[in-house]
């Protein structure tokens, strides 16, 4: 019954032969960016949030991370986008006065290292202020009360680094010829054992660069950066042969360079012509300081419990273009409403020449701003630079009759009030009552959230404010990687006064 054998049908099909090496089709340029186009909107890859060494950053107080891994951004344009969730890695500092050990506080203690100060983003300034002197006329070459790469480097701190050179059974010191009449600074020329911790090689190389970049004519700062025979090539050549001798002989000459042009007025002339600090100049001075004074100390930064006063830094990219928005200049009055460790009233001080304030309630971060600030009066005088004045207090903002003096004729508020409770943000409100015409009031949360035309609304605190809602773009803040909200609010009483008149009319 089952003997019989299926039969086999065979059918040929003829098959077109392909060409051995077929052309590979060009892609057409995608009306619509994608994310790896330059012209995305949010086409910057995700980078950890850091503090930025760089230029240093600014303590505020800032909402502490979600918990969840999906967090989204807050200037997400496409909802159907999904955003990698970006793990903040600069902790929250608060008050010494908590117990909690956090694993943290290693990442607290080191801080990103310094990036090129020749990326592109680095070369912005702020409008020339031409009523503003740059030039530190006044430094007649006096010692300056400042701390030296090398004090960072010896007691205490020297098991935490080993000679940059190998051939040599110990490291030796150098000096390093700033731009002004101030005497060098020492470093000792070892390398850090832990890969993220201070580099005095680095802090050498960026300097150099800076000086370079900005301190000599335009053909000649051109032919400094020579990538064969700069100075700063020079220097990285030299550790890369591991040339002791190499190094020497490269630091020596640019020290020599820069003291010849100190006497000649090449450098004062450049300085006398310059109306506007480089973001990257202004970067480089504030990371010298911070990775001085806060850096080494900064496990003492510990989190707190209270949400109200944990808080986070504005990253100095993101600092300029808010004082670039704003116009703050060095007739200004800047007030800093809740500084933490200063970053943002040394920016201002340092960038515009503004007459800058800041009031921080936290002890901690109110010691860490006041050696910030002094540590950065010596080092622009070691620059040749001027700055405004700076004024740190410590206390409460809200019970403070010095700043509420100040407001009175400030021209631009910052307030980081993102975790604000509401009660905080209203007695804020009724206190910019004061401010004047025209003064603009910088905040991470809206102070006129959905306010409405209305009889009911005349007697709102917010009718007197003009509010533009703003992205800061990525690497802004140091909680997020992402962009995020911000608002500048201008007082603007003629907005009411028009209301006003439209409802009379009514």
């Amino acid at each position: 019954m089952f003997n019989f054998k299926p039969k086999i049908r065979t059918v040929s099909v003829p098959v077109k032969k392909q060409p051995a090496n077929p052309p590979v089709p060009q892609r057409k340029p995608s009306s619509t960016p994608t994310s790896n186009s330059p012209t995305s909107v949010n086409s910057q890859p995700k980078k950890p949030a850091k503090a930025h060494a760089d230029g240093r950053t600014n303590g505020h107080r800032a909402p502490p991370p979600k918990k969840t891994p999906d967090r989204q951004s807050l200037a997400v344009r496409n909802p159907n986008r999904k955003r990698k969730a970006t793990t903040p890695s600069t902790p929250q500092f608060a008050s010494s006065s908590s117990e909690s050990e956090s694993d943290d506080d290693e990442s607290i203690r080191k801080r990103q290292k310094t990036s090129s100060s020749l990326e592109p983003d680095f070369r912005k300034t702020l409008e020339p202020d031409r009523t503003r002197s740059l030039r530190d006329t006044s430094n007649n070459g006096d010692k300056l009360a400042m701390i030296h790469g090398a004090d960072m480097t010896c007691g205490d701190s020297a098991k935490d680094f080993e000679p940059a050179f190998t051939d040599l059974e110990g490291s030796f010191v150098v000096e390093l010829q700033y731009p002004s009449a101030s005497p060098p600074e020492r470093f000792e020329i070892v390398v850090a054992r832990d890969s993220q911790g201070w580099d005095p090689l680095k802090d050498i190389e960026y300097t150099v660069e800076e000086i370079c970049l900005n301190y000599f004519p335009p053909e000649q700062s051109l032919s400094l950066q020579d990538e064969t025979n700069g100075p700063v090539r020079l220097l990285k050549r030299a550790v890369t042969k591991n040339s002791p001798s190499d190094y020497r002989k490269a630091l020596d000459d640019f020290n020599g360079l820069v003291r010849k042009s100190l006497s000649d007025g090449t450098i004062s002339n450049v300085l006398d012509g310059m109306n506007a600090l480089p973001l990257s100049l202004v970067k480089r001075i504030l990371a010298q300081v911070y990775s001085r004074t806060v850096s080494p100390k900064a496990h003492l930064l510990r989190r707190v419990k209270d949400k109200a006063q944990t808080y986070g830094e504005l990253l100095p990219t993101f600092v300029h273009a808010v004082f670039q928005q704003t116009h703050l200049s060095s007739k200004s009055v800047f007030v800093d409403l809740g500084s933490g460790v200063g970053n943002v009233v040394l920016q201002a001080a340092l960038q515009t020449g503004a007459e800058s304030w800041g009031i921080e309630i936290m002890q901690n971060p109110c010691e860490f701003a006041k050696a910030q600030a002094e540590e950065l009066k010596a080092r622009a005088r070691l620059w040749g630079l001027s700055m405004g004045p700076v004024n740190l207090l410590t206390g409460d903002f809200l019970e403070s009759p010095e700043i509420d003096r100040t407001l009175q004729r400030a021209d631009v508020i910052l307030v980081n009030n993102k975790v604000f409770p509401q009660h905080l943000n209203v007695r804020l409100l009724d206190k910019f009552l004061d401010l004047k015409e025209g003064a603009r009031v910088i905040s991470l949360e809206s102070f006129t959230p959905g306010s409405r035309q209305g009889a009911r609304n005349e007697q709102n605190p917010s009718s007197l404010f003009s509010e533009i809602k703003y992205e800061s773009g990525t690497n802004s803040v140091s909680w997020a990687g992402e962009s995020v909200d911000y608002y500048i609010a201008t007082k603007d009483s003629t907005r009411l006064l028009k209301r006003q008149k439209g409802l009379s009319q009514r």
